[in-house]
């Protein structure tokens, strides 16, 4: 099985952050004060925001002054949005006045393959968010039949930063919060890339987010167009002997929050792809999903995925799972 000692490095490193700093920060939350208001919206929030009493210099460096949900999921790239779409959301629950961050563990399982990743965000003044991830995704006995080896494992390390351009996500106004973003990313594995005809190992996509929450319906929208040759969002490289040029692709979100359980989100995402490479097809990408804001400092989502083809294997379904941490 290939599994590089730096990835290996990189993965138990990142998993024993997000375990730290989730401990640090269920500490810090019975200590913390709920900072003075700030005039940044919303007003809006999903649930207990699972702020309490107390003054330290964490909350002066992290006031989590903003909505409980406002700071959205974790994407597979890292980004805050949804499980497979990026939002315009800001990574966090910082105010315009101070910083926020978020941290989170996602596992997918398919029929033939799984993909874990762990990473962070973080968010700036309600304004900026800059975001990193690892992903490991393994072949299990898929890689031996494709002739790679038994458990072979690609890595994808994705870095990202987003701006949000103006409005905001879940204030009483009809205007979204729209945003733009760019993501860098880095397959580890050139030598499958180009024997698969994909012509890089490295790549960026760019992309245009539009997110509104109707708080008196509970309706949460999302559109975004990104700009990628990706293939399976750059598991397997970026563009190929087919087509290698960029192409806008969508993005989309559909979710609902009931009144009778706050904090829950349930929904839909839809995800179009390129078709880069003659070695094999790709589809576009569906979710079925249920999200629970526990509080702010924990965010829970499993859904139901179906990806398609990926390196010739059809019909890739399963199931995902994210926990989340914020402030």
């Amino acid at each position: 099985m290939h599994r590089s000692s730096r990835s290996t490095f990189l993965y138990h490193s990142l998993l024993s952050l997000v375990a730290s700093l989730s401990f640090a920060t269920a500490r810090f939350s019975g200590e913390a004060h709920a900072a003075e208001s700030t005039d940044t919206p919303p007003s809006v929030t999903l649930g207990n925001d699972g702020t309490s009493t107390g003054h330290s210099m964490f909350r002066t460096l992290f006031d989590g002054q903003r909505a409980l949900g406002t700071s959205g999921l974790s994407s597979l790239e890292g980004a805050s949005g949804g499980g497979i779409a990026s939002w315009a959301t800001i990574g966090g629950y910082g105010s315009n006045k101070s910083a926020g961050m978020a941290l989170h563990y996602s596992y997918v399982n398919l029929t033939s393959y799984w993909d874990q990743n762990v990473g962070a965000s973080m968010g700036f003044f309600d304004r900026v968010e800059i975001s990193y991830t690892h992903n490991f995704f393994q072949t299990r006995g898929t890689g031996a039949k494709l002739g790679i080896g038994n458990g072979y494992q690609f890595d994808l390390d994705v870095a990202g930063a987003k701006v949000r351009l103006f409005g905001h996500v879940a204030d009483n106004t009809l205007i979204p919060q729209v945003a733009i973003g760019g993501m860098y990313k880095h397959d580890s594995d050139g030598k499958v890339i180009h024997e698969v005809g994909s012509m890089h190992t490295d790549g960026g996509d760019a992309y245009l987010a539009v997110t509104k929450l109707f708080p008196k319906i509970g309706i949460l929208i999302d559109t975004t167009v990104r700009f990628t040759k990706g293939n399976q969002w750059g598991i397997l490289g970026f563009g190929g002997d087919k087509d290698n040029n960029y192409h806008a692709q969508f993005e989309g979100s559909l979710g609902y929050l009931p009144s009778f359980i706050p904090g829950l989100v349930v929904g839909v995402e839809y995800r179009t792809k390129p078709r880069n490479q003659r070695f094999t097809d790709e589809s576009n990408w569906f979710d079925v999903y249920t999200s629970y804001f526990v509080n702010k400092h924990l965010n829970v989502t499993l859904a139901y995925v179906s990806l398609g083809t990926i390196a010739t294997y059809k019909n890739q379904t399963g199931f995902y799972f994210s926990a989340q941490t914020g402030f």
